[in-house]
Formats: structure tokens, C-alpha cells, sequence
């Protein structure tokens, strides 16, 4: 395996999932599978991006593509490019608000219609196999997962422009993506709330960005900090429903190995996002007090 052969593939692969975004949810294919861990090939997978590989090369890809771009900014190659990189940050986070908002309406209308459909919520919540499970979740949930990796960019453009990284943001950009694959993984299916959850708050939050980029004025900053935090508690909140149907009858729900995964990767945001908030945001409460 080299460069010129993950780039050819990466190419294949990108032309696979534009073709899933086209089709839609109708013509998804459940579960997620591949013929070997380490394919690369589009015709030995079920779905672009699935095979574990990929997540290898999606965190190789970002980890260097920040050092490179860090280092740019610290010989001064990019800071002539800032004004350019500034308009182009602009635009990354005003497409990103809208995708976020296209994903919350999909996942919004998938809950909908399966809970018309079966009369219950039980299925949003879990399915005893891959057999049962709403194709219709799965697309979106699918969607969430191949944007993780455009989010990379997020940290690449404030590396180019010399702008502080912190371990919450490098930690949640680059453990997310594994987040999300376990879900299609192991068949979690309230994990579409918790899409709900982040892309109602990404809408907002990616205008946000976009408008300090361009340093505009956007007075709820701290308001999206709290949100946040709020989304990760309700996570929590919603593992009660699924852990009940689990409990009442283990047969009925898969998706504990996700679960394990969501819960620490949860856990691990709430907390960073909670040291964020009081570095940030009580200093000035006390000094208005």
C-alpha cells in the first residue's frame, strides 16, 4: 500500500458515496460490511469509508495535515494567505451550517416516519439485528459519519492560520469519526437522536464560525457553549429508554459495543467541554459580580 494507491482509491470511494447520497435512503444497503479490514476497493465493501482501514488513514491524513499546516504558519509560508484562508474558512463553515441543517431535517423526517410506520418509538431506540433496523435511520446516520471527515478541516484551517488548537477540539474532531463508524458498526439506533442533538446545534454553530471569521459580531457564543454541554448530558438521558427495552429482553437490542464506545467519547466531551465553559466563561461572571 502507498500514496498513489490510497489516493486512487480515496477517489473511488468519494464517487461511491456520492452515488449513496444520490440514491438516498431507499437504496441503502444494511448493515455496513467488508470482505477484509484493510480493503481499499469500493467492490469489497458495502458502503465508501466503511472498511476499518479507512479510519486509519483518516486519522494518519489528519494528524499530518495539522503538523504540516501548523508548521506552515510557523515560517510564516501561509501567513501571507490569511485574508485568502479567512474567505475560505468563511465559506467551509457556511456550507457546513447547511449540510448540518439538510442531515437535522433527513434524521428529523427518518423518526418521524418510522414512528408513524410502527406505531411506537421502540424501534428509533434499538432493533434486535441488522434485519429490522430502519433503512431510512441508517442512511442519515451514515451521512453523519462520511461528514466527520470534512469537519478535519475545522482544525486545519485554524492551524494554517496559527490559530491555538486545544486537546478538546483535536480530541473530539479525531475521536468522533470512530464514534460515529461504531454506530453503523454494531447497529445502535438511538444514536439518531443524539444526530438530532449535534446537527441542530452544528447549524447554529458552524454560522457562528463563519461569522468569526470574518471577525463579525455574534452575541451567543457562550450560548453555544452550553448547548454543547447540554447535548452531551441528554445523551446520557437517552441511554435510559434503550437500557430498559435492553434489560427487559437482551434479544431485542444490539448495539452494546456502540453504546461503550458513545459513553466514553461522551463522557470524555462532557467533561472537556465542562473545563472549557469555566476557563472561559466564569471569570467574567465573577467579574460582573
Amino acid at each position: 500500500m502507498n500514496l498513489s494507491m490510497i489516493l486512487e482509491a480515496s477517489i473511488q470511494q468519494f464517487k461511491f458515496a456520492v452515488e449513496t447520497l444520490r440514491t438516498g435512503p431507499a437504496s441503502m444497503k444494511v448493515p455496513i460490511h467488508w470482505t477484509h479490514w484493510s480493503t481499499l476497493s469500493p467492490s469489497a465493501t458495502s458502503h465508501a469509508f466503511s472498511a476499518p482501514i479507512w479510519l486509519l488513514i483518516f486519522w494518519f491524513f489528519y494528524f499530518l495535515s495539522t503538523f504540516i499546516l501548523w508548521l506552515a504558519w510557523r515560517i510564516h509560508v501561509s501567513r501571507p494567505l490569511d485574508q485568502a484562508l479567512r474567505l475560505l474558512a468563511f465559506l467551509h463553515n457556511l456550507v457546513l451550517s447547511a449540510w448540518s441543517g439538510v442531515m437535522f431535517l433527513g434524521a428529523a423526517s427518518a423518526v418521524v416516519a418510522v414512528t408513524r410506520s410502527d406505531g411506537s418509538i421502540e424501534r428509533t431506540f434499538c432493533s434486535s439485528s441488522f434485519d429490522n433496523f430502519p433503512r431510512n435511520i441508517y442512511y442519515w446516520l451514515y451521512m453523519f459519519y462520511l461528514s466527520k471527515p470534512v469537519e478535519f478541516f475545522d482544525t486545519f484551517l485554524l492551524a494554517a492560520r496559527g490559530k491555538p488548537l486545544t486537546v478538546l477540539h483535536v480530541w473530539h474532531h479525531a475521536s468522533v469519526v470512530f464514534e460515529t463508524w461504531s454506530w453503523l458498526r454494531y447497529g445502535l439506533n438511538f444514536s439518531i437522536y443524539g444526530m438530532l442533538f449535534n446537527t441542530a446545534i452544528h447549524t447554529i454553530m458552524y454560522m457562528y464560525f463563519a461569522y468569526a471569521s470574518m471577525q463579525w459580531r455574534f452575541p451567543w457564543k457562550r450560548w453555544i457553549t452550553l448547548l454543547q454541554i447540554v447535548q452531551f448530558i441528554t445523551s446520557f438521558a437517552l441511554t435510559i429508554p434503550y437500557l430498559y427495552l435492553y434489560w427487559r429482553n437482551p434479544q431485542r437490542c444490539m448495539g452494546m459495543p456502540a453504546l461503550a464506545i458513545s459513553t466514553f467519547c461522551n463522557a470524555s466531551y462532557l467533561l472537556l467541554f465542562l473545563r472549557f465553559y469555566r476557563r472561559t466563561y466564569w471569570p467574567v461572571s465573577k467579574a460582573k459580580d
